[in-house]
C-alpha cells in the first residue's frame, strides 16, 4: 500500500511569488541590457559574456550566473536570438535533420529487402536492369521521333515561305498590269 502524506501542500505566499517574480524580471532586464552593450561594443554574444557583462549592470554586483540564464525561459529565448554560436549550431541541426531524411529511404529500402536471399536479389537486380535497358531504348526511339518531327516543321515552313514569297511575286506582277 503506498504511503500518503500527512502534511498538506502548502501554497506559498504572496509575497514570495512576488519575489520570485521580481527574479524573473530581472533575469531577463539584465541579460537584454547585457545583449545591448555586447552587440554595440562589437563583440559576440557568448553565455559567459552575458554574464560577465551583467557584473557591470546589477545594483547588487552580482550579475547572473549562465544556469540562471537558461533557467528563466525569456533569458534563453533572448539569448538564443542574439547569439550566433547558437544560431550556427541550430542550423547544422537542421541540416542533419534533412540528412536524417534522406536516409529514411535507405532505411527503408534495407527494410524492404531485408531478408531476402541473394539469389532473390540478383534477379531483382536483373529485372531493373532489363527494365532500365527497354526505358533507355524508348527514350532513343522518342528522341528520334522527336528530330523527325522537327526536321519535317522545319520543311514544311521552308516550304510555306516559298509559296508565300511565290504569291506575294503574283500579287505584285497583277497590281503591275492593272496598273498600266
Amino acid at each position: 500500500m503506498p504511503k500518503t502524506s500527512s502534511v498538506p501542500k502548502q501554497i506559498p505566499p504572496d509575497t514570495f511569488r512576488q519575489h520570485n517574480k521580481d527574479k524573473f524580471q530581472r533575469t531577463v532586464q539584465l541579460t537584454q541590457k547585457a545583449i545591448a552593450k555586447l552587440e554595440t561594443d562589437g563583440q559576440v554574444v557568448t553565455l559567459v559574456a552575458v554574464c560577465e557583462t551583467t557584473r557591470g549592470f546589477d545594483k547588487q554586483g552580482k550579475g547572473l550566473r549562465p544556469i540562471t540564464i537558461l533557467r528563466n525561459p525569456d533569458a534563453t529565448a533572448l539569448f538564443r536570438q542574439h547569439s550566433p554560436a547558437y544560431q550556427a549550431r541550430l542550423q547544422k541541426a537542421k541540416t542533419a535533420r534533412r540528412k536524417y531524411q534522406n536516409s529514411k529511404v535507405t532505411q527503408d529500402a534495407r527494410a524492404t529487402y531485408k531478408g531476402l536471399r541473394s539469389s532473390d536479389l540478383i534477379q531483382i537486380i536483373e529485372d531493373q536492369r532489363k527494365q532500365i535497358a527497354e526505358l533507355k531504348n524508348q527514350q532513343v526511339k522518342l528522341q528520334s521521333e522527336r528530330d523527325e518531327a522537327y526536321r519535317l516543321r522545319d520543311e514544311t515552313l521552308q516550304q510555306n515561305t516559298r509559296q508565300l514569297v511565290a504569291l506575294t511575286q503574283l500579287r505584285a506582277k497583277s497590281d503591275h498590269r492593272r496598273r498600266k
